[in-house]
């Protein structure tokens, strides 16, 4: 009686030859690389992981994936870096494990969210006049809703395209400035 193959048997049979490239290993390598930085950086966030053993995991990954420059570690922590997060955590690492100053980022970041901040102030304040002149209704328990408010929604995507491509200037410099040329 002929034996009956699974789909895996016959994928497997069929590609035993196959190897992969050295340039497909090391896109692989760098995706694993990533993903393994990423769940680091989310422990530390998180508070599983004190900066200690943050530095020795880092260690650990550096030889794993055998970086012998940090510059791949602090590019990948600057990609991270994002208008709309609490950005906290990451300026930390730059600071405590590369000793980068990352004040213009800061500074940056403030600025955007004060710009998103007085500018819902003011669409929370139009909101209002013209509910109250259009159908006079006002009072303290008026809470616009902005996230469904498309001039906010519109205001929000121009604010963004504003400091996006500022931040990604700062991001670049920040590499240009330890000596190192932006490869991403």
């Amino acid at each position: 009686m002929a034996e009956i193959k699974s789909t895996l048997d016959l994928v497997l049979e069929k590609t035993k030859h196959l190897t992969l490239s050295e340039e497909e290993k090391q896109i692989q390598r760098h995706d694993e690389f990533r993903k393994t930085l990423k769940g680091l950086i989310r422990k530390f966030a998180d508070k599983a992981l004190k900066m200690k053993e943050l530095k020795k995991e880092l260690e650990i990954l550096q030889e794993t994936y055998e970086l012998k420059e940090k510059t791949i570690l602090i590019r990948e922590i600057l990609k991270k870096i994002d208008l709309d997060r609490d950005n906290t955590v990451l300026l930390e690492l730059l600071q405590e494990l590369y000793s980068i100053k990352a004040s213009n980022i800061r500074s940056l970041l403030k600025d955007y969210r004060d710009t998103r901040r007085s500018t819902a102030e003011k669409r929370i304040h139009g909101i209002k006049e013209d509910l109250s002149e259009r159908h006079f209704i006002s009072g303290s328990a008026i809470v616009p809703n902005l996230e469904a408010d498309s001039e906010w929604q519109a205001a929000v995507r121009d604010i963004r395209h504003q400091f996006k491509p500022l931040l990604s200037r700062e991001k670049a410099e920040r590499i240009e400035r330890l000596g190192y040329a932006e490869a991403s």
